[in-house]
C-alpha cells in the first residue's frame, strides 16, 4: 500500500476489499485464513461497522428456505455455522419462520428440503386456522385473506446483525487483516487496463496486486467514476441501488416476554408486503417492507442514468417521506392488525443495498478488467451467508469457483424471472 506513484504492494500477491460489510468482511477473514501471509486490506469510509453499510442493523433473517435449490444449500451451510460455530452461534437466535403467501412457492421449499436433507426436512404447512391461537395468539389479527395454510420453518431465526458482523471483521484483524478508514474514490488502472488499487476521495492512492469490490450500493458508481468513458465497465442494468425501509416499536416487558416465542413473521399479502423480527434485548420489535425503490441520477462524466444513494451524510437514511412510514404502517398491521394501531414506530431506517434483476450477486472477475473483482450485489437477502460467503469469492478470485456458481455468479447471466418481484426497484424514491 502506497501513495500515487508507488511500487509497493503492485508485485506481490495483496488484496484490497472495498467495502466492509458482510461480503468484504467475509472475504477477508476467508483470505486471510487461507493464505495467512498475503497482505489483506479491508477499506472502508470509516470505523466499522459504518451504519449506512446494508449489514449494519439491529437484526437479520437467517434461513435457507429457497426454491432455488442452490441458494438452498448454500443457506443450510451457512445456516450450520450459524448454529454450531463459535464466531456465529452466539448471535444466532433459531425463532422459526413463519410465511404468509397466495402463491405455490412453499411447496416448492418443502420439495427442495425433502431432496436435499432427506429425512431431515422441518418445514411444514400450518392450517391457518391453527396459526391464529399459536405463539399465545400474537398473529391472530394478521392479514391472511383466502390463505388456507401457512408456510413455517422451525429451524429458521435471526441473528444480531452489526454485532456479528463486527465479530468477524474483529476475527479478520486478529488474523492479520489491516482495516483502513478510507472513502474510496474509483479504482486505479495501468496501461494495459488492469485494475492496481484504488484512490480515495481525498486522492490517497491505494496498491494491490488484487481489487475487490465490496461496495454494495455505491458500486455503480464507483465504476462510472473510475472510467466514466469505458461503457464496457459499467454496470448497465446489471445491478441497480436500491432501498427498503424498517422500524421499531417498544413493547412492554410483558409483551417482550410473549413475543419473544414468536417467529419471524413474513407476510406477502397486499398491503403487509414485508415481514417483522421477534423483539431483541432491549425489547424492540422490528419491521421491514419488501417493497423497494431506487434513486436515479444522471452521472454526467459518462452519460449515464444511475442510481445511487442521497448524497446526504450516511445516505440521509433516517429522513423517511410521510409515505415510506405509511407503508411500514400498513406493514406492521398486516402482520399483528389491530394491537399494531397503538404501538408507536421509531428508528426509522431506510436500507440501500446492490440488487440484480435475478437477485444473484456478481461474484466474478470483472470480463474487462483484470485482477479487478466483485463480490456483490446482497439483493436484501445476502447477509445471512455472511460465514461462507467469503469462501466463495476466494474460490473465485484463485479460479476455483464451481461452475453452477459461476454460472449463476457471472458478469452476465440469464434471467428466468425467478427473483422476488418486490425487491427490484421499478419505482423512484422521490415518488414514495
Amino acid at each position: 500500500m502506497g501513495c500515487c506513484g508507488s511500487r509497493e504492494a503492485r508485485d506481490e500477491e495483496s488484496y484490497i476489499i472495498v467495502g466492509a460489510g458482510a461480503f468484504g468482511a467475509s472475504t477477508a477473514l476467508h483470505l486471510i485464513q487461507k493464505h495467512p501471509s498475503a497482505k489483506v486490506y479491508l477499506l472502508d469510509r470509516g470505523p466499522f461497522p459504518h451504519e449506512a453499510g446494508a449489514s449494519w442493523d439491529w437484526n437479520k433473517v437467517i434461513r435457507a428456505d429457497y426454491t432455488t435449490p442452490v441458494y438452498m444449500e448454500l443457506a443450510l451451510e451457512a445456516l450450520q455455522k450459524w448454529r454450531k460455530d463459535p464466531l456465529y452461534q452466539k448471535f444466532f437466535h433459531q425463532s422459526g419462520l413463519a410465511w404468509v403467501s397466495n402463491s405455490d412457492f412453499a411447496q416448492t421449499i418443502i420439495d427442495n428440503y425433502r431432496a436435499i436433507s432427506g429425512s431431515k426436512s422441518q418445514p411444514q404447512l400450518l392450517n391457518t386456522q391453527d396459526v391464529l391461537t399459536m405463539w399465545g395468539g400474537i398473529h391472530a389479527d394478521a392479514l391472511y385473506q383466502d390463505v388456507k395454510q401457512v408456510f413455517y420453518n422451525k429451524t429458521s431465526g435471526w441473528a444480531e446483525a452489526t454485532d456479528a458482523l463486527c465479530a468477524v471483521i474483529n476475527a479478520a484483524l486478529a488474523a492479520g487483516v489491516r482495516y483502513v478508514e478510507a472513502d474510496v474514490k474509483k479504482v486505479l488502472f495501468d496501461d494495459r487496463g488492469s485494475a492496481i488499487g484504488v484512490v480515495t476521495e481525498e486522492g490517497n492512492c491505494f496498491h494491490a496486486s488484487h481489487t475487490i469490490l465490496a461496495t454494495g450500493a455505491m458500486t455503480a458508481r464507483i465504476l462510472a467514476d473510475s472510467a466514466p468513458m469505458e461503457p464496457k465497465l459499467q454496470l448497465g442494468g446489471r445491478m441497480v441501488a436500491a432501498a427498503i425501509c424498517s422500524a421499531m416499536v417498544k413493547v412492554s416487558e410483558t409483551d417482550a416476554t410473549l413475543f419473544k416465542k414468536g417467529p419471524v413473521f413474513v407476510n406477502d399479502l397486499d398491503p403487509a408486503i414485508g415481514g417483522s423480527l421477534p423483539p431483541n434485548s432491549n425489547n424492540e420489535l422490528k419491521v421491514y417492507r419488501d417493497e423497494s425503490f431506487k434513486n436515479t441520477i444522471l452521472h454526467e462524466a459518462s452519460g449515464q442514468q444511475i442510481s445511487v444513494p442521497p448524497s446526504k451524510l450516511d445516505y440521509g437514511q433516517r429522513d423517511l417521506t410521510p409515505g415510506m412510514k405509511e407503508e411500514l404502517k400498513s406493514t406492521f398491521e398486516g402482520i399483528f392488525g389491530e394491537k399494531a394501531k397503538d404501538w408507536e414506530l421509531f428508528n426509522y431506517r431506510i436500507c440501500w443495498d446492490a440488487v440484480t434483476p435475478t437477485q444473484d450477486p456478481i461474484i466474478c472477475e470483472h470480463p474487462h478488467a483484470k485482477k479487478l473483482f466483485l463480490v456483490t450485489g446482497g439483493s436484501f437477502h445476502g447477509y445471512k451467508f455472511l460465514p461462507i460467503i467469503g469462501k466463495y469469492a476466494v474460490d473465485m478470485i484463485e479460479d476455483k469457483l464451481r461452475p453452477e456458481l459461476a454460472k449463476i455468479w457471472a458478469w452476465d447471466k440469464e434471467n428466468k424471472g425467478e427473483a422476488h418481484e418486490g425487491m427490484f426497484p421499478t419505482r423512484e424514491m422521490a415518488d414514495v
